[in-house]
């Protein structure tokens, strides 16, 4: 069990993706290689809880020494249950599972997926344009997400922020690199704030 203290004080990232993903395909490596690099960063990851990629990820973050966090759905935890979760929260039901996802993430990082993956990824999307959540990056992995990404943005009515709030990038390496550096920007504006807090 990783310690709590450590897990609340460390930035979470919330991994969405397939439960599909079959061990050894290049998608469940993808997320494992994902999970390793969320950890040796020293950040704890979260995810849905369940098998495919959620395991890959999970299972990359252990391996590297991290602390992972499942939100599992009741209805599917029997049949699907990850072993390489530090903290496991069972919701009893996708609404609550879905709040928990996106409240406990300070960034959030959509894989391919199928329904349920773009479910996620829309929810978070409409919520980084809320105040609350504002300063939590959303980025998408893969040419399956540019496609999407490309279409809605084409096709659907949307002002300029609500377009740039998701940031789409070609494989798990370069999401890692994009939230490291938002999150030294983060970083170095909150104790920027807090200096003009105490002037």
């Amino acid at each position: 069990m990783g310690d709590s203290t450590t897990r609340r004080s460390a930035r979470v990232v919330t991994v969405f993706g397939s439960s599909r993903a079959q061990r050894g395909s290049e998608e469940y490596e993808a997320a494992r290689r994902l999970g390793a690099a969320i950890a040796e960063r020293g950040w704890t990851l979260c995810n849905g809880g369940h098998d495919g990629t959620m395991e890959a990820a999970a299972k990359g973050a252990k391996e590297a020494g991290g602390n992972t966090l499942g939100v599992s759905l009741a209805l599917y935890r029997a049949a699907n249950q990850n072993v390489w979760l530090d903290q496991e929260i069972v919701a009893e039901s996708l609404f609550a599972r879905l709040d928990q996802l996106v409240t406990l993430g300070d960034a959030f990082v959509a894989l391919r997926g199928g329904i349920g993956t773009l479910l996620e990824l829309c929810l978070a999307w409409n919520l980084v344009q809320s105040p609350e959540f504002a300063r939590k990056p959303l980025v998408v992995v893969g040419p399956a997400w540019s496609a999407v990404i490309d279409v809605l943005r084409a096709s659907l009515p949307m002002h300029p922020w609500e377009s740039a709030a998701v940031v789409t990038v070609d494989s798990v390496e370069a999401a890692v690199h994009y939230l490291e550096a938002h999150f030294a920007e983060s970083g170095a504006t909150d104790q920027s704030s807090s200096r003009r807090g105490r002037a």
